[in-house]
């Protein structure tokens, strides 16, 4: 009886693991239906060089999917993930095409809520580092010896997420949520070749909906 009452209290200190299996994970995101919301790039907006003659031209762009490929680990209540996107699309800048790519490199945090169920709400937030390529986006500003090359922007971002994960297996997840993000884009360069800093920033922002599939190894 006397070892009985000490062993006890320690059996008690032992946490209840999570539902999810714990460990390095490979996963996949897709975007159905990603572009830019239109704060900057409209297909209206034109930025000048500062005392040249320079010009990026911003398209519109068409909604297109975004595949999001994933690394990462997966603890009992929170997940970090290292991820690449990629998406290209059709666009416009006052009626003349103008197609786009855009990529990015992501580093994000996924917390999970009720962890020892099969089904668990979680939050993401997470920076991103994008860069964005304009097909014959830059004009020189020669009229009379005209030239374009493609507009190369760089930034920086934020990454938020909201939504549910349901595990039909400990290995395996499948997730559902709203995905918003911001942009900054605060250099590039055009058909000179001339590394510019953008000021004011191009500002974007990016809401969709967002499906996660996760297995863990």
């Amino acid at each position: 009886m006397f070892l009985f009452t000490l062993a006890a209290p320690a059996t008690a200190q032992v946490q209840r693991p999570g539902f999810a299996k714990e460990g390095g994970f490979v996963g996949v995101t897709i975007m159905p239906a990603f572009t830019f919301d239109g704060e900057t790039f409209d297909g209206q907006t034109a930025y000048q060089e500062i005392d040249g003659e320079e010009l990026f031209f911003l398209p519109k762009m068409d909604k297109k999917p975004l595949i999001r490929a994933i690394l990462g680990y997966r603890a009992r209540q929170a997940s970090l993930e290292i991820s690449y996107d990629r998406t290209q699309h059709d666009g416009t800048f006052m009626d003349v095409p103008l197609d786009s790519t855009y990529q990015a490199i992501n580093v994000d945090g996924r917390f999970f809520f009720l962890t020892s169920s099969r089904v668990q709400p979680h939050v993401l937030a997470g920076g991103s580092f994008p860069w964005l390529r304009i097909k014959d986006g830059s004009f020189n500003g020669n009229f009379d010896e005209p030239e374009t090359g493609d507009v190369r922007l760089r930034g920086y971002g934020v990454n938020t997420e909201a939504g549910v994960t349901i595990f039909p297996v400990p290995e395996f997840g499948i997730g559902v949520g709203y995905s918003y993000r911001v942009f900054w884009f605060d250099r590039g360069t055009g058909v000179s070749d001339t590394l510019f800093e953008l000021r004011p920033r191009f500002r974007e922002t990016s809401g969709t909906v967002a499906i996660t599939g996760t297995f863990v190894f």
